[in-house]
Formats: C-alpha cells, structure tokens, sequence
C-alpha cells in the first residue's frame, strides 16, 4: 500500500506542479492586467494634462501679450489726457488774464468818465 501511495504521489506531482503553476500565472496575469489598465488610464491622463498644460501656456502667452500692449495705450491715453489738460489750463490762465485786463480796461474808462465833466 505504501508503495502505491508513493507511485501515486509521484505521478501525480508533476500535473500538480503543472496545475500549480497555471494557476500561479493565471493570477500573476491578472495582476499585469490590472495594472496594465491602470497605465492606461494614467497615459490618457498625463497626455491630456499636457494638452491642457500647452494649452494654458499659449493663452498665458496671449495674456501677458495683451497686457504688455494695452498697458503701452494705457500710458499713451495718459500721456495724451495729460497734455489736453496741461492746455486747458494754459487756455484758463490765457482767458483769466484776458478777463483781468478786459476788466481793468472798463473800470479805466469808468474812472475817465467819472472825472471828465459831461458834455453838453
């Protein structure tokens, strides 16, 4: 009976070995699989934050681009606002002046008249 037993065993060891690792491989393959997809996943997901990323980087382009020029206008509207106001004051000092000398001119003719006896 021993003898049988162990000529079993020892026929049965290789096709037990041979069952043991199909199933040792089936599991390990299911396991690279599954990571497989996740690879995947993690592929899409880092090509696609790089086209969000290229993406973001032309349009911070088109940002600082837009900034750069409407600051340049911004300072030129200044510049020009400044030099209308600098001339509207020179245009206000002008038309003050005038009305000191317009007035002073009218208050000498009163005074004229006031001296000068009337004419009959």
């Amino acid at each position: 009976m021993l003898t049988a037993v162990s000529r079993l065993s020892v026929a049965l060891s290789l096709p037990l070995i041979g069952l043991l690792f199909t199933l040792g491989t089936s599991w390990l393959e299911s396991k690279f699989e599954v990571v497989n997809k996740r690879v995947d996943v993690v592929e899409k997901v880092s090509t696609s934050a790089s086209e969000q990323a290229t993406k973001i980087n032309d349009r911070l382009t088109t940002v600082e681009t837009k900034q750069v020029t409407e600051s340049a206008a911004s300072d030129k509207f200044q510049n020009a606002t400044l030099t209308r106001l600098d001339r509207l004051q020179d245009s206000i000092v002008g038309l003050s002046n005038a009305v000191a000398a317009l007035t002073a001119t009218v208050q000498a003719l009163a005074d004229d008249r006031s001296r000068s006896p009337p004419m009959r």
